[in-house]
This record gives C-alpha cells, structure tokens and sequence, in this order.
C-alpha cells in the first residue's frame, strides 16, 4: 500500500494550504477531516468541504482522534493537547510539506524537482536557476513569491499569480500545469521543503524568527534535510545552514563566499573566481575544477554573489555543464525589488521592496553600501517604509533600531507604519507622510552621488 491513501487523516490549519492537501487526500481514497484552527473559513467554503466529503471541524474539543490514522499539520500551536494526545494514542503526526512531498514524488514521474528554501534569497536564486535552465533549452514549471508559470527560452505561459509558497502550493502548482510539457519544476517552498526535491537548496537562515508547529525558522528550514531521503542537498556555508549536512542522508554539496566547502570562492572583484572541489552530481559524478563570472552591475551587494553560487552549485549538482552555467548568471538582470540598482538623477537607487524583507537583510545592505563611500559615491541614503509586518512575521523593530544607530548613515528617511515606530525609537531622520521617487531624489539632492537604499514591505 501507498503511504497516505485509504486511511483515516486529519489535517490541520485550512489557512496556509490545507484544503489543497484535504482535496488531495480525497482522490487517494482517504476519509478525511479539516481542523480549521485559524478559524479563517468562510462559510462557503467549509460547504464546499463538507459537500466534497470532507469533516470540517473549528473546535478542538470536537475533534475525535481516536480512530485516526495520520495528523497533518502545518501552523498550529504545538502545545496543543490534539498533538500530545496523538502520541499518546500512537498516531503520527507529521508536516504539510512532508504530505506534499510523499504525493509529488509519486506523481512527478521523470520531471526533476528543485526545492528552495531560506530567510533570505529564495526568490532570485529560483529565477538564477531557471534562467540556467531556459539557456540550457529546458523548459521549467516555476512557481516561486512572484507567480507559477511555465518558462521557455521563447517565454512565459502564466498559470497563476498571488498564490503563497506554503508546501500544498507546489502541488497545486504542478495541478496547474498537467497540461503542459516541462522538463524541470523549480519550488520555493516557505516552511522547509517537502522531501521530493532531486536537489534541495537552503539560502540562508539569517534570522530565526518563531514558525508556530516548527518553534522557529531554523527548525523549519531543517525539514529540507529531515524530508529528503535522496538527491542532493545543497547548502550555504556561510550561514548555519551548513549544519544541515549532519542531518541528512544523502550527498550534500556546500558553498560560500568565506566557508564554501565543494564550491569555494577564490577572488572576489570585477570577477567572481572561485573553484569546485568533489561537487557530486545526481548520477554520482564527482566534479573538480575552476569558475569565474561577472554579474551585471545592477545586482547590488553580497546577497547577490552568495545567490549566485547557491545557483550555480544547485545547477552544477544536475550535471549540467559548469562553463555555460557562469554564461547564463552572467546575463541574469535580476529581480524587481531584490537589490536591483538603477541610476536616478545624480545616484543609484537600489530597489529592496518586497513584502519579505527582514532586519539581517536590510542591515547587510546597509553594510555593502557604508563601503562604497569614499570610493564611488559619496553619501548612504537608507529609506525605511511600509508597516512593521514582512509576510507572516513582525519586523524586529528594536532590534533594527539598534543597528541602524551603530552605523554613520549620512541620511535616513522614514514613512509608514514602519517608520514611526523607528522614530519613536529615536532613529533621526526626515519623516515623510507620503513617501515617492520625487520627494527621495529631493532630499538626495544635497550629494554629488548617493547610493539610496530603499525598504518597503508594501510593494
């Protein structure tokens, strides 16, 4: 027998992709029962549930989990007694994105997988990998932060936009698509991966907020590891994340700009130089050798270099040739609200508005641009804007306050919700109630050549 058909499953949390797995399970021949914890239903939609076969339940106290074969769980409070109780009665419990992944791996036939996750970096290093992918004539199911898409060397067929990157997503993703050829799917996956991945890839983890079920991002991100029986895990030495590799049971293959382990950095300047140390691939080759490229002058910073590796190693683990790989990064223009640089007026701008954005991100920005003065620009421009909220997490307001005063920021300008609790902080700078290009390149106008870095979370 299959694992997950013809049993007995509960599924927790219809808020972040729950009624994709519970319709899912219904085809596989479960009886299946909705926990909607969340209380986020409306109440169509839990009609639909129910017309559909599907239990529906909102109360814990009405939950009856004796007869259950399997708990599937996503956000949810893990002290509830539903979960202790489950242990008691022997029942397993176990992660949305590790149900997603027993599906997909069933039904992905020969079609590879590639599954990224991270605090920082998912999104760029998603589309590094599939610009590789379309040079290299593939066409590839992408479905990432911006959109689900299927993509060729000749362009885009756009399957869907807004849907959120929880694990059920990359099902529904591939639900979308099963009428489209693709060689490739590329998943960024938001809460670990799901285990069908031929590589896994974890970009970073910069900030270890709270995950609900997961207590925080880093065990979150570790399901990446836990979930993956095969394949190649792919790793950011730089970052904690290099400690995934003891927990894994396959290959696992590690990069960095300082701690690069099969893919290490030599040189860093005009070129990025580096070399390739017994990176083994997905048919068991063991590769050695040197790489060099030039990313575009509109990708800013060290975030930009890492996603790159990570692009390249991940690339590289498909036995994919390395020398072309280096040609595609270097055409890769980026993406809007990553980090990208454009010349406004007499500076650079360089766009960091996404609804993801975190204190380490903003911070090592920051970071990149302080070193440039007195080289190429001669003053750092930090705008701050948008609410205190990034995706599900509250932004470290304190916490961002505290490095923002560590460093000599020649001008700091402030909108939003997020700007007047960094003002009431004390962070000094110019408030400004309606905050646009003009009024920035305004307050800019008293350099030669600023770099302005600018944060928003509502773009």
């Amino acid at each position: 027998m299959r694992p997950l058909t013809d049993c007995r499953a509960l599924v927790v949390d219809m808020t972040h992709g729950g009624k994709v797995i519970c319709e899912e399970l219904l085809k596989r021949g479960c009886e299946v029962h909705a926990f909607d914890n969340h209380k986020t239903l409306k109440k169509e939609e839990v009609e639909k549930l129910k017309k559909n076969g599907i239990k529906v339940f909102s109360e814990e106290k009405d939950l009856n989990l004796e007869d259950l074969d399997v708990i599937i769980v996503q956000h949810a409070d893990p002290a509830m007694r539903l979960f202790s109780y489950a242990l008691e009665l022997g029942i397993p419990v176990i992660s949305h994105g590790r149900a997603v992944g027993i599906i997909i791996s069933e039904i992905k036939g020969k079609k590879r997988i590639i599954e990224i996750t991270g605090t920082n970096g998912k999104t760029t290093t998603a589309n590094m990998i599939l610009k590789i992918l379309n040079d290299f004539g593939y066409s590839v199911l992408i479905h990432d932060s911006l959109s689900t898409r299927v993509s060729t060397d000749s362009g885009d067929i756009l399957l869907a936009e807004g849907l959120s990157i929880t694990p059920a997503n990359a099902l529904k993703a591939l639900r979308l698509a099963k009428d489209l050829e693709f060689d490739y799917a590329i998943f960024e996956v938001s809460l670990g991966g799901t285990g069908a991945g031929d590589v896994g890839v974890v970009t970073g983890i910069y900030e270890n907020y709270k995950a609900s079920f997961f207590k925080n991002a880093f065990n979150s991100k570790l399901q990446m590891a836990i979930n993956m029986k095969d394949g190649i895990l792919v790793l950011n030495g730089d970052n904690i994340a290099r400690k995934f590799a003891h927990a894994f049971f396959g290959n696992s293959n590690v990069y960095g700009i300082e701690r690069g382990r099969e893919v290490k950095l030599r040189k860093l300047g005009e070129m990025v130089e580096g070399s390739i140390e017994a990176l083994v691939t997905i048919s068991g080759k063991r590769l050695n050798g040197y790489f060099e490229f030039k990313l575009q002058e509109s990708l800013f910073g060290r975030f930009q270099i890492l996603n790159a590796l990570g692009a390249l190693t991940a690339v590289a683990s498909l036995d994919l040739e390395i020398e072309s790989i280096c040609k595609s990064l270097e055409g890769f223009e980026g993406v809007k609200g990553r980090a990208i640089a454009e010349r406004i007026g007499k500076g650079t701008l360089v766009d960091c508005s996404n609804r993801g954005i975190n204190v380490p991100a903003i911070i090592s920005a920051i970071d990149d641009a302080l070193l440039l003065k007195g080289k190429k620009v001669d003053g750092v421009i930090v705008v701050l804007s948008g609410s205190e909220k990034a995706t599900c997490e509250i932004i470290d307001t304190a916490k961002l306050s505290k490095e923002l005063k560590k460093r000599n920021i020649d001008l700091i300008v402030l909108s939003g919700a997020l700007g007047k609790k960094l003002k009431e902080l004390g962070i000094e700078g110019d408030f400004l109630e309606n905050l646009s290009k003009n009024e920035v390149e305004k307050l800019s106008a008293r350099f030669n050549n600023p770099i302005i870095l600018f944060f928003s979370n509502e773009a």
